[in-house]
Order: structure tokens, then C-alpha cells, then sequence
């Protein structure tokens, strides 16, 4: 599973990087691109393939980050992979920085208690990009799936016969995404019985939902058995996630933040690598490299080699 996506994401970032003079990526392609002049526009500072040893943040937005710490050192993805530190939740990622384990990192909103404390150290964080949260249904007849957000609070609220929504793990940053955009946690779905609590698995049946982020659905494909819901009618994509009118906007967005620990000289790696991601060519740049594959194709589209257990023990 961590080579097929080490396999993706290394093929992407050669197409990112070395696409000099490459067409503008098409509406509705299955690999998106950005050119070579785009991943080194002047705002970006060379920074030694090293460079980036104490940059990280949480598993979540490890696609985003490993490709913009490639592109930022003109590395490879893999290779710059190795470096990085991007394992489990926004929670840990920050108080990785507070502790100084790192200096720069790539995670979502904190919480009121841990921003109170990355103020008293003078952090800086800066949104640099959309994320969000996206329901997957199980098999159903239809060829897709629309239903409002309020259907899908009593799935996981009510749990009506209709629908029956199955929770991420405790703890997860999709679960907490759930609480933040719904006001409550999705810890009281129903189980059936025989059924150990639930922690990430979707059985991807008729009439069940499960969530995951957008961009962990980028790196590892739509689970086989799945669709993609469309919320009140938008489904989520690159222009959605980024859209501002109400009525074409996906309605359950989230930004992730790059922050840096107060204290680097200018000079520093990590702030080479704020200044560049954090400018408008930056988080175009991010914008671009993260839009793939495309969204409401058919399953034979995307990739479909993750089975159903083996999604059951991702963020799903």
C-alpha cells in the first residue's frame, strides 16, 4: 500500500517537475500537471536537497507537502520523502513544533488551546491551501449519490433507515474535521450486532456512508464499491474546493495551514520554504500539483486497487 503510493506520487512529481512548456491541465483530467517554470517561479529560493530535514506535519497531508518539498529542492519524491516527518494527527504535528522537533509544518487548524500557545512562541502559520471532507457511499444502484448536508447529519446523528453513516477512528483528522463542520462528533453511529466499534472501516454496502479528506482520496484512489457523494449538489473538486459563490462552492471545505517556528534567521531553510509556499505562485503552484486524480469520473478511472480492508485502515 506505502509503495503503491510512494509509485504514484514519485510518477506525479516527475510530471510536475519536469514538464517544461506541458499543455494547461484539461477539466476533468485524470493526472493534473504544472510546469516546470510554475514549480520554479522566481519566488522560489534554492534550497539544499537536505534542506528540509525538520519540516513535517500530520499523515493526512503528506501528499501535499512531500510534493512541495520535492519540487522546493528540486528532488526527488521519494528520496525527499525519507527526510520529511509526516505522520499521524494536526495535534501531534503541532506540538512537534512546539516542542522544537520541528521547524516548519504542514497540518490543519488548531485547536483554541494550542493556538493560545503558538501565539505565546511567536509561531507564524499561514493558510496555504483547501482540503475537505467527503462522503463516500456504498453500493447503490444509482450511478451517483446527491444528498444535503442535513441528510447526511442524521445519517450519522439519527441513523434513519435510509442511510447509515459509519465514523473515522477517534482521534483521526477527518473525524475532527466531522465535528467542526457538522457541530458534533460522529461517535454515535450504530453498529450491528456482533460488530467490534468501528474505527475506520466503511463496509461499502447499499445505503451506508463513510468519510474521508479530499486530499487522502487524491492519493489513494475511490475505494472499489464506493461514489462519491455530491453535497447539496456540488461535488468536490479542485474549482469547488476553491470557489467562492455559495451556490457552486462544496459546501464542506477546510484550510490547512503551513507554520513556521519564531526565531529562524532568513536565510534558514524552513523560512526559504515559507516564503515560497505562502506566496500567491506557492500556493497556485500547490493548487495545481494536488489535482489529481479528477473527481466524478467512473471507478475505472481511478485507481481501484485498494480493497475494502485495506481502506478500512485508512482514513476512511
Amino acid at each position: 500500500m506505502k509503495n503503491r503510493k510512494y509509485l504514484f506520487a514519485a510518477a506525479l512529481c516527475a510530471v510536475l517537475l519536469t514538464g517544461c512548456g506541458a499543455a494547461p491541465v484539461q477539466e476533468g483530467s485524470a493526472a493534473g500537471s504544472a510546469s516546470a517554470e510554475s514549480a520554479q517561479s522566481e519566488t522560489v529560493e534554492k534550497i539544499p536537497a537536505d534542506g528540509l530535514e525538520a519540516f513535517g506535519g500530520c499523515e493526512a497531508l503528506s501528499l501535499p507537502g512531500n510534493l512541495a518539498s520535492a519540487a522546493a529542492t528540486d528532488g526527488d519524491f521519494e528520496d525527499t520523502s525519507a527526510l520529511t516527518s509526516f505522520y499521524g494527527t494536526s495535534g501531534e504535528a503541532w506540538q512537534r513544533l512546539l516542542d522544537g522537533g520541528l521547524d516548519v509544518v504542514l497540518t490543519y487548524a488548531p485547536d483554541s488551546e494550542t493556538e493560545a500557545k503558538l501565539k505565546e512562541q511567536g509561531v507564524t502559520l499561514q493558510p496555504v491551501g483547501s482540503d475537505a471532507l467527503v462522503l463516500l457511499a456504498g453500493s447503490t444502484e444509482e450511478s451517483s449519490v446527491t444528498l444535503a448536508r442535513e441528510e447526511i447529519a442524521a445519517a450519522y446523528q439519527d441513523s434513519p433507515e435510509s442511510w447509515k453513516g459509519y465514523a473515522s477512528a477517534p482521534g483521526t483528522d477527518s473525524r475532527k474535521l466531522f465535528a467542526q463542520l457538522f457541530g458534533a462528533d460522529s461517535a454515535g453511529v450504530q453498529v450491528k450486532d456482533g460488530e467490534d466499534t468501528l474505527t475506520a472501516a466503511c463496509p461499502h454496502t447499499a445505503g451506508t456512508l463513510c468519510y474521508t479528506t479530499y486530499l487522502e482520496m487524491q492519493e489513494n484512489g475511490i475505494p472499489q464499491g464506493t461514489s462519491v457523494v455530491q453535497v447539496d449538489g456540488v461535488l468536490p473538486s479542485a474549482q469547488t474546493l476553491t470557489e467562492v459563490t455559495s451556490s457552486v462552492a462544496y459546501p464542506l471545505r477546510a484550510q490547512y495551514y503551513l507554520a513556521v517556528r519564531s526565531g529562524l534567521e532568513e536565510n534558514d531553510p524552513a523560512m526559504m520554504f515559507y516564503r515560497w509556499l505562502t506566496s500567491e505562485d506557492g500556493m497556485d503552484w500547490l493548487a495545481q500539483a494536488v489535482d489529481t486524480p479528477a473527481v466524478g469520473e467512473t471507478e475505472d478511472t481511478v485507481d481501484n486497487t485498494q480493497s475494502a480492508d485495506e481502506a478500512g485502515s485508512g482514513e476512511s
